[in-house]
Protein backbone atom coordinates (compact mmCIF):
# COMPACT_ATOMS: atom_id res chain seq x y z
CA UNK A 1 0.00 0.00 0.00
CA UNK A 2 2.68 2.52 1.22
CA UNK A 3 5.07 1.58 -1.99
CA UNK A 4 1.50 2.29 -4.28
CA UNK A 5 0.67 5.61 -2.99
CA UNK A 6 4.50 6.71 -3.33
CA UNK A 7 3.93 5.18 -7.25
CA UNK A 8 1.19 7.38 -7.70
CA UNK A 9 2.98 10.23 -6.24
CA UNK A 10 5.95 10.07 -8.73
CA UNK A 11 3.83 9.37 -11.68
CA UNK A 12 1.25 11.84 -11.07
CA UNK A 13 3.28 14.72 -12.39
CA UNK A 14 4.17 12.74 -15.82
CA UNK A 15 0.55 12.32 -16.49
CA UNK A 16 -0.28 16.11 -16.03
CA UNK A 17 2.87 16.67 -18.44
CA UNK A 18 1.12 14.21 -21.31
CA UNK A 19 -1.93 15.77 -21.51
CA UNK A 20 0.00 19.60 -22.46
CA UNK A 21 1.00 20.48 -25.81
CA UNK A 22 4.15 22.05 -23.95
CA UNK A 23 7.86 20.60 -24.94
CA UNK A 24 10.08 19.17 -21.83
CA UNK A 25 9.46 18.32 -18.18
CA UNK A 26 9.73 20.77 -15.54
CA UNK A 27 10.50 23.48 -14.83
CA UNK A 28 12.43 23.05 -18.36
CA UNK A 29 9.55 23.10 -20.20
CA UNK A 30 8.80 25.54 -23.27
CA UNK A 31 6.12 27.70 -24.57
CA UNK A 32 4.44 28.08 -21.42
CA UNK A 33 1.56 30.29 -20.97
CA UNK A 34 1.05 31.99 -17.51
CA UNK A 35 -1.94 32.31 -15.33
CA UNK A 36 -3.54 35.12 -17.71
CA UNK A 37 -3.02 33.14 -20.55
CA UNK A 38 0.20 35.30 -21.52
CA UNK A 39 3.45 34.21 -22.76
CA UNK A 40 5.86 33.32 -20.08
CA UNK A 41 9.48 31.50 -20.30
CA UNK A 42 10.81 30.31 -23.00
CA UNK A 43 9.67 30.17 -26.32
CA UNK A 44 11.32 28.33 -29.06
CA UNK A 45 9.36 28.62 -32.54
CA UNK A 46 9.56 26.03 -35.44
CA UNK A 47 8.92 25.07 -38.63
CA UNK A 48 8.86 22.13 -41.36
CA UNK A 49 7.10 20.11 -38.65
CA UNK A 50 9.29 21.13 -35.50
CA UNK A 51 12.19 20.32 -37.25
CA UNK A 52 14.05 23.75 -38.22
CA UNK A 53 14.37 26.18 -35.02
CA UNK A 54 13.66 29.82 -36.00
CA UNK A 55 13.48 32.22 -32.93
CA UNK A 56 14.57 31.25 -29.39
CA UNK A 57 14.12 33.73 -26.27
CA UNK A 58 11.95 34.36 -23.51
CA UNK A 59 8.66 35.75 -22.24
CA UNK A 60 7.91 37.41 -19.17
CA UNK A 61 4.09 37.92 -18.76
CA UNK A 62 3.64 38.26 -22.33
CA UNK A 63 6.78 40.85 -23.07
CA UNK A 64 10.02 39.59 -24.65
CA UNK A 65 13.19 39.84 -21.68
CA UNK A 66 16.73 39.35 -22.65
CA UNK A 67 18.30 38.00 -25.37
CA UNK A 68 16.19 36.35 -28.67
CA UNK A 69 17.68 34.64 -31.66
CA UNK A 70 16.52 34.38 -35.16
CA UNK A 71 17.38 32.39 -37.24
CA UNK A 72 17.38 31.43 -41.41
CA UNK A 73 15.41 28.56 -42.21
CA UNK A 74 18.65 26.92 -42.78
CA UNK A 75 19.67 27.20 -39.17
CA UNK A 76 22.05 29.88 -39.44
CA UNK A 77 22.12 32.89 -37.22
CA UNK A 78 20.41 35.89 -38.36
CA UNK A 79 19.78 38.58 -35.94
CA UNK A 80 19.80 38.90 -31.84
CA UNK A 81 17.33 41.21 -30.42
CA UNK A 82 18.95 43.03 -26.74
CA UNK A 83 15.57 43.74 -24.88
CA UNK A 84 16.62 45.59 -21.60
CA UNK A 85 14.24 46.71 -18.42
CA UNK A 86 16.45 50.19 -18.49
CA UNK A 87 15.72 51.16 -22.02
CA UNK A 88 12.87 51.80 -24.35
CA UNK A 89 14.20 50.29 -27.39
CA UNK A 90 15.51 47.25 -28.77
CA UNK A 91 19.47 46.50 -29.70
CA UNK A 92 19.21 45.03 -32.61
CA UNK A 93 22.82 42.72 -34.76
CA UNK A 94 21.98 41.40 -38.03
CA UNK A 95 24.18 38.28 -39.60
CA UNK A 96 24.80 37.46 -42.66
CA UNK A 97 23.95 33.71 -43.80
CA UNK A 98 28.35 33.14 -43.66
CA UNK A 99 27.92 34.94 -39.93
CA UNK A 100 29.66 38.12 -40.39
CA UNK A 101 27.80 41.10 -39.05
CA UNK A 102 25.37 42.32 -41.56
CA UNK A 103 24.02 45.89 -39.37
CA UNK A 104 23.70 47.01 -35.78
CA UNK A 105 21.04 49.26 -34.50
CA UNK A 106 17.80 49.92 -32.62
CA UNK A 107 14.28 49.31 -32.90
CA UNK A 108 11.04 49.94 -30.90
CA UNK A 109 8.23 47.74 -30.59
CA UNK A 110 4.65 50.61 -30.09
CA UNK A 111 1.65 48.94 -28.98
CA UNK A 112 -1.82 50.16 -28.99
CA UNK A 113 -5.65 49.40 -28.74
CA UNK A 114 -6.09 47.77 -32.46
CA UNK A 115 -2.27 46.64 -33.21
CA UNK A 116 1.37 45.91 -32.55
CA UNK A 117 4.31 47.83 -34.49
CA UNK A 118 8.18 46.97 -34.73
CA UNK A 119 10.16 49.47 -36.77
CA UNK A 120 13.57 50.41 -36.93
CA UNK A 121 14.79 53.78 -36.08
CA UNK A 122 17.33 55.64 -35.57
CA UNK A 123 21.17 55.67 -36.88
CA UNK A 124 22.27 51.76 -38.52
CA UNK A 125 25.99 51.06 -38.74
CA UNK A 126 26.46 48.68 -41.82
CA UNK A 127 29.48 46.23 -41.98
CA UNK A 128 30.83 45.16 -45.15
CA UNK A 129 31.27 40.98 -44.97
CA UNK A 130 34.99 41.43 -44.28
CA UNK A 131 33.98 43.32 -40.98
CA UNK A 132 35.21 47.10 -41.98
CA UNK A 133 32.49 49.88 -41.54
CA UNK A 134 30.77 50.44 -44.62
CA UNK A 135 28.22 53.52 -43.77
CA UNK A 136 25.63 54.51 -41.77
CA UNK A 137 21.66 53.99 -42.69
CA UNK A 138 19.22 56.39 -40.79
CA UNK A 139 15.75 54.99 -40.55
CA UNK A 140 12.50 56.80 -39.17
CA UNK A 141 9.43 54.53 -38.06
CA UNK A 142 11.16 51.54 -40.40
CA UNK A 143 11.64 53.77 -43.43
CA UNK A 144 15.08 54.15 -44.52
CA UNK A 145 15.37 57.73 -44.86
CA UNK A 146 19.28 58.61 -45.99
CA UNK A 147 22.61 57.01 -46.03
CA UNK A 148 26.10 58.70 -44.79
CA UNK A 149 29.55 57.71 -44.59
Amino acid sequence: MRLLLILSFLLLPLLGHASQTQKGFWPFRINRFDKEGLYHGRWKVYIKEDKVLVRNGRFKHGREVGRWRYYYPTGELMMIERYKRTLDYIQVTRYRKDGSIEKVGQAKRVEDDEKVRYYWFGGWKVYEPSGTYLHTEYYEKGNLMWQFK
